[in-house]
């Protein structure tokens, strides 16, 4: 069992200023308790054939009287306050498989294999259901859903139509407007529902789905789960070989499945900076008259307006179009060394060093993924909350570098 301390400043109230005004933030809490966290853990630890070895581990935690910061209402005269408020659920499954391949007087060489996978739930909530996101102060990027029974790490959003059966929805709801069937609208060249009226014109745009709330479709939303951004699981390989001074050693991660939403890319859509805007590698339509003489000869190669691609961006507002795979395999790092034999480090003249080593250490070098961003290792910023997030929010990638070393020892 564990206590985590409300941060210190939580018992105060906050303002912020606009303007030179001071505006109320957070209402201060002075009540506010320690969560507390109760861990079990089961494990076993297999070692056999002197040379291998084979652990397991599962856990169950639950967190209770969790420390969030929450909404309040305008009444109040702030916006939030950090309260108990929730309780949290989850657990992991961890694995690890070692082997000594080769033990010699003059050469070594080990493997190892690890495995994990987390999922967590908020099983109890003492405040109305609410969204959290990577920027506290910007409503639309709050995309991950805080409420009872809901799985940690679901992403919520707009969705395009991309079907017949989002269309047929979508009709329903009338959002498409009156008197309309499905003849009325077609698939393009991308996957995506128009109007059959504007297919291959200027006027070209997706459209948002919509979902009927009741049976009889009197209420309607454009809120729809767009992704998850949990794992399916973590694997890590880790060798270290040595022979006589020479030594290598690398370490390789998997993380297999989970979604990332790209808010690094959807940003430029607003200006039309993203490699699909290049239309350059498709058909061209020739001379074409003026758009009054021929609305469809421009594109009816498949090429599209720039109003149709700037409509992805959505006034900044989540939807699928940026929910991207997640999986990647990266080498994080790989490093040789040699260490010179004794004899050599003590003829050096004028020293009285007894080792000498030399090596090369190169992190991050490689990086395989279908991920669009610059790094598919990201963890979006906390937003003021106890939970991290699976978010491509304007995050710097990590460095790739190469590190030389001389080690002299007395």
């Amino acid at each position: 069992t564990a206590g985590l301390r409300p941060p210190f400043e939580a018992q105060y109230e906050t303002f912020r200023l606009s303007n030179g005004v001071p505006d109320k933030e957070i209402l201060g809490n002075p009540q506010l308790r320690p969560a507390y966290s109760k861990e079990t853990e089961y494990g076993v630890n297999l070692a056999f054939l002197q040379n291998f070895n084979v652990e397991y581990t599962y856990s169950e935690k639950r967190t209770t009287d969790e420390i969030i910061k929450v909404p309040l209402s305008a009444a109040t005269g702030y916006v939030q306050q950090w309260q108990n408020a929730g309780t949290l659920e989850g657990h992991s499954h961890e694995a690890a498989i070692g082997a000594v391949i080769l033990s010699k007087a003059d050469y070594f060489w080990r493997i190892n294999l690890t495995g994990d996978r987390t999922r967590q739930k908020i099983a109890d909530l003492k405040v109305g259901a609410f969204l959290i996101g990577p920027s506290e102060g910007t409503s639309n990027t709050q995309i991950f859903r805080i409420a009872p029974g809901e799985p940690l790490g679901v992403v919520y959003g707009q969705s395009w139509i991309r079907n017949q059966r989002q269309l047929e929805q979508t009709i329903r709801t009338g959002r498409l407007g009156a008197n309309v069937t499905a003849a009325d609208f077609v698939r393009n060249e991308e996957g995506f529902y128009v109007r059959a009226s504007q297919h291959q014109t200027v006027n070209e745009v997706p459209l948002l789905a919509a979902r009927c709330e009741d049976e009889a479709c009197t209420t309607n939303t454009t809120n729809f789960r767009i992704g998850n951004v949990n794992p399916d699981f973590n694997l890590g390989f880790n060798t270290t070989a040595q022979w006589k001074g020479i030594n290598f050693g690398s370490t390789l991660t998997w993380t297999k499945g989970g979604q990332i939403y790209n808010y690094t890319r959807q940003w430029p859509f607003n200006e039309l900076r993203d490699v699909v805007i290049d239309q350059s590698g498709k058909p061209s339509a020739g001379n074409c008259p003026a758009l009054s003489a021929d609305p469809k000869c421009p594109y009816k190669t498949g090429k599209k307006p720039s109003t149709y691609y700037s409509a992805f961006y959505n006034n900044f507002n989540p939807s699928d179009y940026f929910v991207e795979n997640g999986t990647y395999v990266r080498l994080r790092e790989l490093s040789a060394s040699y260490e010179f034999p004794v004899r050599v480090v003590e003829r050096l003249p004028g020293t009285a060093f007894r080792t000498a080593r030399i090596g090369l250490v190169g992190r991050n070098l490689w990086t395989s993924t279908k991920y669009t961003g610059f790094d598919p290792d990201v963890t979006g910023p906390g937003g003021g909350n106890p939970f991290a997030y699976r978010v491509d929010y304007f995050t710097y990638p990590a460095y790739r570098s190469v590190t030389g070393m001389i080690e002299l020892g007395f």
